[in-house]
């Protein structure tokens, strides 16, 4: 190869080493960031979400506590505090469950069943509660 004799080629030397990264691993850092922050924030908004359904159901428990707390109560207590009246829960006396047996002296006390019903959730809780009856002396 002939060089015209003005022309001086220098060979190409590299003094300096490359630092830094090249656009195709930034990119492909960034995409996997992206996977992970994703990832991460799927997870927190479930677990928000299951706080949420929990806490709705924990306090679905407490009112229907409440609620068969006052109906066990009502009846021996007839001047039970408002406060433990749910009035999403309707509590209602049912039927004598077992006739007091009379051997010497009249039983004071029998089973009655009360039902206890949510008509928004078509909820129905069965239960009985001892009561004490007024018999003649």
């Amino acid at each position: 190869m002939q060089t015209a004799p003005h022309i001086k080629v220098i060979p190409h030397i590299q003094t300096k080493t490359a630092r830094g990264f090249t656009l195709l691993e930034v990119i492909v850092a960034l995409t996997i960031t992206g996977f992970i922050l994703g990832g991460l924030f799927s997870l927190v908004a479930g677990s928000k979400r299951l706080s949420w359904t929990s806490e709705a159901s924990l306090m679905r428990a407490a009112k229907l506590r409440a609620a068969t707390n006052f109906a066990l109560l009502e009846n021996e207590f007839h001047d039970v505090e408002l406060i433990l009246k749910s009035y999403d829960y309707e509590s209602r006396a049912g039927e004598i469950l077992e006739e007091p047996l009379r051997k010497t002296e009249a039983s004071t006390f029998t089973l009655q069943s009360y039902e206890i019903r949510n008509s928004e959730r078509d909820e129905v809780v069965l239960g009985s509660r001892w009561i004490q009856l007024e018999l003649p002396k």
